[in-house]
């Protein structure tokens, strides 16, 4: 176990140049990308540590290992997931412009995911952040009229009895 873990660890610190890209997958040939994908740690364990990095605060890490795991394996139900929390990544570090362009890409990919209503908050935080005061409130109101009862929505909030 602990030399599989060694080997997962070097692999994923053999792809520290791509933090923060998305890649899209070549027209060309699939080729590449499936021998790429062979080298790849295994979905879970790519997702997990992006995880686990996440929540021990070690932003570049996770960005790193989220952004593999897109790169590798974009069409999981995890993926996702890896989207929301790169999102959420660039939310706590300022940088409202990037986590508003990867809420838009996770919800064209994935318009009823687990995270659309978090996501959708957190996209109209971000453009009231950026001075866009109008856009952000349109976006808020759209996620109390699709997501009513989420715990997102200020209609979805019901006092604790």
């Amino acid at each position: 176990m602990k030399a599989r873990l060694a080997k997962v660890s070097k692999q994923t610190r053999g792809h520290a140049g791509h933090a923060g890209r998305v890649s899209r997958p070549s027209k060309r040939s699939n080729r590449p990308q499936q021998q790429a994908q062979a080298q790849a740690p295994p979905p879970d364990v790519l997702y997990n540590n992006g995880l686990r990095d996440y929540n021990g605060a070690k932003n570049d890490l996770a960005i790193q290992e989220f952004s593999d795991y897109i790169k590798f394996y974009p069409n999981t139900d995890l993926a996702g997931n890896a989207y929301f929390y790169l999102a959420e990544i660039q939310y706590k570090q300022g940088t409202f412009s990037r986590r508003c362009r990867i809420t838009i890409r996770y919800s064209r990919i994935f318009p009823s995911g687990s995270k659309a209503a978090s996501a959708q908050l957190k996209k109209g935080f971000a453009l009231i952040e950026l001075g866009k005061q109008d856009d952000g409130v349109r976006e808020l109101r759209h996620l109390i009229q699709r997501y009513p009862h989420s715990n997102e929505s200020p209609a979805g909030t019901r006092p604790v009895a």
